[in-house]
């Protein structure tokens, strides 16, 4: 099985303990940061950070004396300054607007500082018989004039919302269709038969709405979503002193039709059913086991488990009563198409350390695909500088929901 990649601090972490060791006598990086704890806190990982890309990237370290830097929080701005030591000397400036762009401006440093000196690009690894990425339909992108946080096609029609209200895309424009009560905020939408399912949260309790033709036809005061041919209900509830576990879901209840039995640790809001085993055999149920790793059930057995961590999306409840306030993220959700299984994880690189405040340098989009009793991983796509809030299955193809800055897109691919 193809193994995932790592996060990009784990990574550089144990770049760090074979590579800086063995440079001691090579260029000094002096990183010194003015603003936050939030930033500050990452000064031993950039020093780091800066030496094992540069290695990567082929410059001669030992030709080189100091590197200063510096990350200053002035206003609104983050000003990132290097000084190179040679002569004359070399210099770069940006100015950032936040902190997720410091893994890019590294690169975008090493890159101006050191030109010519070494190989500006890692060298390309031979991958044999790497799956092709998917076809991205350039002609089918519509763009949306707000943070779009859910997807959702139903009847073949495709809805997508922002907190406060659902839209229905119609070529090229979104029009409402149905808006939150309230002070709710919606989290995510789901399709279930004819109807809109609207998970959404009222300060930090979950509301679920059914929505038909604009109009809500039934609500629940706590969390409903559609798995299998049927609804189930849950709730969450988090405990300060449960180890390594800070939500629990409680037993998911049956509203309607048939649906599965949700193993125990699953993470009841991310569960589907799907068959990418031989059809005699039980079904399978996807989710995320309680490490967030992408799991598979079948009958009684988890019999496969990802490598690593799935990530998150922004949407979020919080239980403000635990002191410091627990956050329940929710999941990349989990769609079936073809015999495979598709998803995304939302990169934080160096963002992951700033907890709370859910920085994203970039989004991929995962296809799994049944290799006996396993599942191998490709990537079918990437979006640089932005995040994926969800995606859904619309008119045959992956429909992914891609926010950067304060609008978003909705890119349909070809998996």
């Amino acid at each position: 099985m193809k193994k995932l990649m790592p996060t990009l601090i784990t990574t550089l972490c144990a770049l760090s303990c074979f590579l800086v060791p063995s440079l001691s006598f090579a260029m000094e990086v002096s990183l010194d940061i003015t603003g936050p704890q939030e930033l500050s806190s990452l000064k031993t990982a950039i020093e780091k950070s800066i030496v094992a890309r540069s290695v990567a990237k082929g410059v001669p370290l030992e030709k080189f004396g100091k590197l200063s830097v510096t990350i200053s929080k002035l206003g609104n701005v983050i000003s990132y300054d290097a000084l190179l030591d040679t002569s004359p000397p070399k210099a770069f400036h940006k100015d950032l607007k936040d902190a997720s762009t410091l893994s890019g401006t590294i690169d975008e440093m090493i890159g101006a500082l050191f030109a010519g000196a070494g190989n500006t690009q890692v060298p390309p690894v031979a991958t044999p018989m790497a799956p092709p990425k998917a076809k991205v339909a350039d002609a089918h992108k519509v763009k949306l004039a707000f943070v779009a946080t859910s997807i959702a096609s139903v009847g073949g029609k495709v809805y997508v919302s922002d907190k406060g209200t659902v839209y229905e895309i119609k070529g090229e424009e979104a029009s409402p269709v149905w808006r939150a009560p309230g002070k709710t905020e919606i989290l995510r939408i789901s399709s279930f038969k004819d109807t809109l399912i609207v998970l959404a949260k009222l300060v930090q309790e979950f509301r679920t709405f059914s929505i038909r033709d604009g109009k809500t036809v039934e609500r629940w005061d706590r969390a409903v979503v559609p798995i299998g041919q049927g609804l189930v209900s849950t709730n969450i509830r988090a405990d300060k002193d449960l180890s390594g576990d800070t939500y629990r879901w409680s037993a998911p209840m049956p509203l309607t039709g048939t649906p599965p039995e949700i193993p125990q640790g699953f993470d009841t809001l991310s569960a589907i059913v799907s068959q990418t085993n031989l059809p005699a055999r039980d079904p399978e149920i996807f989710s995320y086991n309680r490490e967030n790793r992408l799991a598979v059930s079948i009958g009684d057995s988890i019999p496969w488990t990802a490598d690593t961590d799935a990530g998150i999306t922004p949407s979020f409840v919080e239980d403000a009563k635990i002191v410091p306030p627990i956050r329940y993220y929710l999941k990349p959700r989990i769609v079936a198409s073809g015999g495979k299984i598709i998803t995304f994880k939302n990169e934080q690189g160096l963002g992951k350390m700033l907890t709370r405040m859910n920085l994203f340098d970039s989004s991929r989009i995962l296809v799994y695909t049944r290799a006996g009793e396993e599942f191998t991983e490709a990537e079918a796509a990437t979006f640089p500088a932005s995040y994926c809030p969800d995606i859904a299955l619309a008119g045959g193809k992956v429909a992914a929901l891609i926010v950067k800055g304060k609008y978003s897109y909705l890119q349909f691919l070809d998996i």
